[in-house]
């Protein structure tokens, strides 16, 4: 019976480690009493996130309009409902996830001098997802 036991508790410690070397891809970061992630470069890093997307209430996505290309170094600021910056960052990758309190939230991305806005509405429960695509640049 002991063994059982102890080859349990073996499987169990075995089976927690690419739980955490998931995590350990990207770092969480906390400005006030926002915590965020963000990150989505390659497969390793994009399962990583997924991993731990329950944990955010607020989901953001960048892209490329039409060609759904997904793009990086994006300036993301979060302002709440009085106008007060809850936090600003520049994202690691095309996925951004915040934990933010209930409430209205104004989302302002920039990205290459385009700049877009969002509202987000987050619940107690309610998780909101937003996607941001700029056009396609041109060659000249």
């Amino acid at each position: 019976m002991k063994r059982i036991h102890l080859t349990l508790i073996f499987l169990c410690i075995l089976f927690s480690f690419p739980a955490v070397a998931e995590q350990e891809l990207i770092k969480s970061q906390t400005q006030g009493e926002v915590t965020f992630i963000s990150g989505g470069i390659g497969s390793d890093e994009q399962n990583a996130l997924q991993v731990i997307r329950a944990d955010y209430n607020l989901h953001l996505l960048f892209s490329i309009k039409d060609t759904g290309e997904y793009v990086s170094d994006v300036r993301v600021r979060i302002t709440d409902s009085s106008g007060n910056t809850l936090m600003e960052t520049v994202a690691d990758g095309p996925m951004l996830f915040a934990k933010l309190k209930p409430g209205r939230y104004t989302v302002t991305v920039e990205r290459r001098g385009q700049v877009a806005k969002q509202s987000a509405t987050i619940g107690s429960t309610k998780r909101t997802s937003l996607s941001f695509a700029w056009p396609q640049e041109q060659d000249n």
